[in-house]
């Protein structure tokens, strides 16, 4: 895709993503299976600036970005954890219509597939889309700092719309942490390591 402008290549890779809603239409192990093919197709779309991004090494552990990404995720997910089952929080995540997720997966192979190669393909797609091309796109418009957290993490925080109102809410909050940590650090492999890190926190 490196022959079009970057605000094509991104509308069409945010397109991508958000088609990727209808997976949820499918049941059982075949959600995953079409999350998985529709990361690997933005993720193929993007090779050339990915490989590029990831020769950069990782900042030095004395680099200030690492405190961010630690700190901000211990904050983010305690206040997750303090508000969760809270009424007003499923209140809201029922407030459009009844909330969507992945299937529950009852066999052992497909859990530890999705621990490591999902959650891998999850963390390098939203990474490279939500972090590195909208922050490139948003520099080459002449866009402000303010602009640039709100919007991209406003757009990211939607892709988890299905999950509800709140569950968006909590994904705005790590699209401002991962947007400050990539600025900071300017390295893609350290945003992807946190994501990762984080989800599977969440999911192991």
């Amino acid at each position: 895709m490196a022959a079009i402008s970057p605000s094509a290549r991104l509308a069409f890779l945010l397109a991508l993503f958000y088609l990727g809603w209808g997976k949820f239409l499918a049941t059982d192990t075949d959600v995953y299976l079409i999350d998985y093919a529709q990361r690997i197709v933005i993720i193929a779309l993007s090779w050339g600036m990915l490989r590029d991004a990831l020769r950069r090494p990782l900042p030095l552990l004395t680099n200030t970005a690492w405190l961010w990404a630690l700190a901000g995720s211990v904050a983010i997910i305690l206040f997750d954890q303090a508000t969760d089952g809270q009424p007003w929080r499923e209140t809201l995540d029922t407030l459009l219509f009844q909330d969507v997720s992945f299937p529950p997966l009852d066999d052992p192979l497909w859990e530890i597939i999705d621990l490591t190669f999902g959650l891998v393909l999850v963390a390098v797609s939203e990474e490279l889309v939500f972090r590195k091309l909208w922050l490139e796109w948003w520099v080459a418009r002449g866009g402000g700092i303010a602009g640039l957290y709100l919007g991209s993490s406003v757009v990211f925080g939607l892709l988890h719309l299905p999950q509800g109102l709140a569950d968006t809410g909590i994904a705005i909050l790590w699209g401002l942490l991962l947007m400050a940590v990539y600025r900071r650090s300017g390295s893609l492999a350290l945003v992807i390591l946190t994501h990762y890190l984080v989800d599977f926190w969440y999911f192991a």
